[in-house]
């Protein structure tokens, strides 16, 4: 089975009701003992499109309101509005009687979209600043030995030269670099579908990393992400940054592009730094 099909299998529902679902989460994308956030989006994304009329998730929004453990948990859809050209709703994933995250989505066909373009948004200058064979494998181990969370093994990252800050001496002085991770992304097996591009718009580490180093559990509080079109690449460019810490908060934005160019998702999300004060100051 291929890095494609393994995540095809991994967002498996089990209906169980009319509008209900139960999932039994794959350890293969977790960090530590907890599901990956991206992984979480595509599961309710994935939800959503199974009772929504409409066949993509154009806009999403999602609160981790509560952690998740490594047991299975339903997903609950609840639809708001059903129109000719699109419809939305809210899935909540319950553990043990407890709604730990919410996802507001509204759905739309892109075969049928019609409408003027214009401003597209090119490549950033960093993806012409250093050659693709000087990309780094994203591998965390040189910090403490099984350290690279599981669910980054379930595909291909190539991080930038310069973003790669876990490669850095210890002596390095991090506050000198950008907030930022860039990287080509890859799932071996097939073109990235809408639930690939939910569970990239959180995929890289968190964008702070490269600028202070290591910083402990970074946690996401919300996450919206709008899909633009599907790639035509089976590779992907991903550039994430973040400008502002604003009491251990901060917003980290995400583009994403195939590799013929074509904007195809972009995401924001609200993080945390725990204990700010204690690790920056």
């Amino acid at each position: 089975m291929n890095q494609f099909e393994r995540f095809q299998e991994a967002l498996k529902l089990d209906n169980i009701s009319k509008n209900t679902f139960k999932v039994n989460p794959d350890i293969n994308y977790f960090v530590g003992n907890t599901p990956h956030g991206g992984y979480l989006m595509a599961l309710m994304h994935k939800a959503l499109t199974n009772i929504l009329p409409h066949s993509t998730a154009i806009s999403s929004s999602v609160q981790y309101i509560n952690r998740i453990d490594a047991i299975p948990f339903e997903l609950e859809v609840e639809t708001f509005k059903i129109s000719k050209g699109s419809s939305s709703g809210m899935v909540k994933l319950k553990q043990e009687g407890r709604i730990c995250t919410t996802f507001t989505g509204t759905c739309s066909d892109f075969e049928f979209m019609k409408g003027y373009d214009d401003l597209k948004k090119p490549f950033p200058d960093i993806f012409t600043s250093s050659d693709k064979k000087d990309y780094v494998k994203m591998n965390y181990d040189k910090i403490s030995k099984g350290f690279t969370p599981a669910f980054i093994k379930q595909l291909e990252c190539s991080i930038h030269p310069e973003h790669a800050w876990w490669n850095r001496t210890s002596s390095s002085e991090n506050k000198k670099n950008e907030a930022r991770c860039s990287a080509f992304l890859e799932m071996e097996g097939g073109k990235p579908d809408q639930f690939c591009l939910s569970f990239y718009s959180d995929i890289l580490p968190p964008v702070v990393c490269n600028k202070y180093g290591a910083l402990g559990w970074i946690p996401t509080i919300t996450l919206t992400t709008h899909i633009r079109q599907i790639p035509m690449t089976s590779q992907v460019y991903a550039d994430f940054k973040a400008t502002d810490i604003n009491k251990g908060y901060f917003e980290q934005d995400c583009n994403i592009w195939d590799l013929e160019e074509n904007l195809v998702a972009s995401s924001r999300q609200l993080t945390r730094i725990l204990k700010s004060e204690e690790k920056l100051s």
